[in-house]
């Protein structure tokens, strides 16, 4: 099984469920999966600021593409609307 397709479906089991995913160039981001489709994971960020990335659309949707994804880790803490 490939990385991306392996990625892929690991972000589909995790879609509303905050995440921190690891990429492969070392960047590391933290928030709750809301969108994945073949090439691209979404990403609802706290804000734009805290983010090494262009955010792409509000309300600070992070698009992170597949192939560069590392790891991604469940976070422990449910989802509450807001990031602390």
């Amino acid at each position: 099984m490939s990385a991306i397709h392996e990625h892929y479906r690991t972000c589909k089991t995790y879609i509303n469920k905050r995440v921190r995913i690891m990429t492969i160039n070392g960047a590391s981001y933290e928030g709750r999966i809301v969108k994945v489709d073949r090439n691209r994971v979404y990403l609802q960020t706290a804000s734009s600021s805290r983010s090494e990335a262009t955010v792409s659309f509000l309300p600070f949707i992070l698009p992170l593409v597949l192939f560069d994804l590392l790891a991604i880790v469940l976070l422990d803490r449910p989802f509450r609307g807001r990031f602390c």
